[in-house]
């Protein structure tokens, strides 16, 4: 699943002195400001996969009974299948009593009288993913509701995405420096988004540049190909020049 995750960069990199939320540009204060953006992509450590059970019967007790009959093959099934208890969780349960569907017959409104369901999270290696839906639907789940992709340490990716933003955001200003006939200094303020400057001369304003955000996770199916973990970061960086 693709992600956008915000890139707090005095404290993922370490690198950045406490600066205000505005920079005053003037002659005295000669810098070069830097807007860069840039994406990290991984492959997936973790998988998270969302399987339920649900069931129609005449009578409130009978949809109770099965599910839970059901419901208990299939953790069964997880546990022998060397799943932690630890890793799997209940996301819901409903016991309801259910709306006829007018294109029901007689039959089918008296069998689905009420409506019983249960889904659960499993929390997994990525390289066990496919396998845990294998046994799970095995064993009686009927309903595949989600999966999701991602990595065991987050931050450590937001924080790899800011540094390689920051890098491309440098080497920009190092250009922009040589073609000044100026020497690159030190870096005094980084953001994970511009701030307004406040300008003392005439000078013209640029927008921001946003990261937009990424497309949604494509749903879940039989044959499980892991897709890589994505963080994209957009960085505002002043150095100054000499």
């Amino acid at each position: 699943m693709r992600r956008s995750l915000p890139v707090v960069l005095w404290c993922a990199l370490g690198l950045l002195p406490a600066f205000g939320q505005q920079i005053t540009v003037n002659r005295q204060n000669k810098t070069i400001a830097i807007t860069a953006d840039d994406t990290v992509s991984v492959d997936p450590e973790v998988a998270t996969i969302t399987v339920g059970y649900y069931d129609y019967a005449p009578t409130k007790e009978a949809a109770y009974e099965e599910n839970i009959r059901v419901s208990n093959e299939v953790i069964k099934a997880l546990l022998n299948g060397g799943v932690s208890k630890s890793a799997i969780e209940t996301e819901s349960v409903k016991l309801e009593r259910v709306e006829p569907n007018e294109k029901w017959t007689a039959e089918e409104r008296k069998a689905k009288q009420y409506q019983a369901s249960q889904s659960w999270t499993i929390t997994v290696a990525a390289s066990r993913g496919q396998a845990v839906v294998d046994v799970a639907l095995h064993a009686g789940a009927n309903v595949l509701e989600g999966l999701d992709w991602n990595v065991s340490d987050p931050r450590a990716l937001q924080a790899k995405a800011g540094a390689a933003a920051l890098a491309k955001a440098k080497a920009i200003a190092e250009q922009m420096a040589k073609g000044l006939n100026a020497k690159l200094g030190d870096l005094v303020y980084a953001s994970n988004r511009a701030p307004a400057p406040v300008f003392a001369g005439a000078f013209d304003t640029a927008e921001a540049m946003t990261v937009p955000a990424p497309p949604p996770p494509p749903p879940p199916r039989l044959v499980l190909y892991p897709k890589k973990v994505r963080s994209d970061a957009t960085v505002y960086a002043v150095f100054a020049i000499e």
